[in-house]
């Protein structure tokens, strides 16, 4: 990530007026750069040595998908306006919230002034930009059409920000009702059932099945505790190393494609971005290895992935798409035979985006029909778990009651 200064100057205009003011640039020439184009009269310039935003640091630096959608929107309406491409620049640095992008632009706008391309510029911060973005911007250049390139990704990461979303909330609410779940029966076990274990002692009888389990289970936890806890989390630090490797994440990639419900739901998100990337690519010009090769980048799956790469091996030796997407036997046949129709009758790009209009539809479907299964599902497997709590202390009260009488 390239960290880029900022520098406060004064100077004085036509008028005689001092002007003071904040600019984040590269070096001291690029503001004084910038006060010579606005014909001020310098007067100094010194750089600021603040403190950084933790969200500036680089492991927190991050653009999201929304904020791409964002500037390439702003972007294409502001060359749209009539707006050249440095002013254009200049304006999204000032107008952009995001700190990580807003430096990008300033160093942007500093490339592009100097005469180099806006693709170009874009490379240097090829961490934190998608690389289709960056192919996109200089298809745009070289066609003279960078205005309506701009507009198209801007869809583009709008429809994929919103899939995105409906995957993410549909995973985070049965995680977080089992969190919950499980946190609420360890308090019970730890805080609540050992108030009723002297008065189940004190008792003489022979204690129920149910509650002799859950005396177990309350004891093991409370002398245990810190033990099972350590082990959990050293499990989990070693399934996070083995798990960022590559046949760790292979591993991962292929269990979750084969889970019941979530693999198929899987499959779909997937079909529908491979062909919501191919389709948009190829209708800007870019060829179809090169369409391949950067909609596998977008594919957080190691099996997808590498099938994809397979796929663009065998298009790039003169095969066509249908045959070694058809070969990977993984995705749905309705993809397969309007990448075949496609191809057939010249108008490959348009089935491919009607394919992905279709299936962001199914995710959708089949996000409502899974949270509308695991819901009951999770409320029974809570409740059953409260209920063997209260059902192994109530036993012994109920026969201690009986003993009274």
């Amino acid at each position: 990530m390239i960290l880029i200064p900022k520098f406060q100057y004064k100077a004085v205009d036509s008028s005689g007026r001092v002007i003071e003011g904040v600019y984040e640039a590269i070096s001291k020439d690029a503001v004084a750069d910038m006060i010579r184009q606005k014909n001020f009269f310098q007067l100094e310039i010194k750089e600021l040595q603040g403190q950084k935003d933790l969200k500036e640091l680089s492991i927190f630096a991050k653009i999201s998908t929304k904020d791409i959608s964002l500037f390439c929107r702003q972007f294409a309406s502001i060359l749209r306006s009539g707006v050249t491409l440095v002013q254009g620049l200049e304006m999204l640095s000032q107008q952009t919230e995001n700190k990580t992008l807003k430096k990008a632009l300033v160093n942007m706008h500093e490339e592009v002034q100097k005469g180099n391309s806006l693709s170009d510029a874009m490379r240097l911060h090829e961490d934190k930009l998608p690389p289709m973005l960056i192919n996109m911007i200089e298809a745009g250049e070289v066609s003279g059409t960078l205005d309506e390139t701009l507009e198209t990704m801007a869809t583009h990461y709008e429809k994929d920000y919103k899939l995105k979303a409906k995957v993410k909330g549909a995973m985070t609410y049965p995680i977080v009702i089992m969190v919950v779940a499980i946190a609420v029966v360890v308090l019970l076990l730890i805080m609540v059932v050992p108030m009723f274990v002297d008065m189940f002692s004190g008792f003489g009888a022979d204690l129920p099945g149910p509650t002799k389990l859950l005396i177990s289970l309350s004891d093991g936890l409370q002398k245990n505790g810190l033990v099972i806890l350590l082990i959990l989390v050293m499990s989990a630090i070693m399934f996070k190393i083995y798990f960022s490797t590559d046949n760790g994440k292979a591993t991962m990639h292929r269990l979750f494609l084969r889970l019941p419900l979530i693999g198929k739901l899987q499959i779909k998100v997937f079909t529908a971005r491979i062909a919501r990337t191919l389709g948009t690519l190829m209708r800007t010009g870019v060829d179809i290895t090169r369409s391949i090769n950067l909609t596998s980048k977008t594919i957080n799956n190691t099996i997808v992935n590498r099938g994809l790469m397979d796929v663009e091996a065998q298009v790039n030796q003169g095969r066509s798409l249908y045959g070694p997407i058809k070969d990977l036997n993984m995705f749905p046949p309705m993809l397969e035979n309007m990448i075949m129709l496609g191809e057939e009758s010249g108008t490959l790009e348009d089935m491919l985006v009607r394919t992905a209009d279709f299936y962001e539809e199914e995710v959708q479907r089949e996000i409502d029909k899974l949270t509308s299964l695991l819901e009951p599902i999770i409320i029974v497997f809570l409740g059953g778990m409260i209920a063997f709590i209260v059902l192994s202390i109530m036993l012994p009260m109920f026969d201690m009651m009986q003993h009274v009488q």
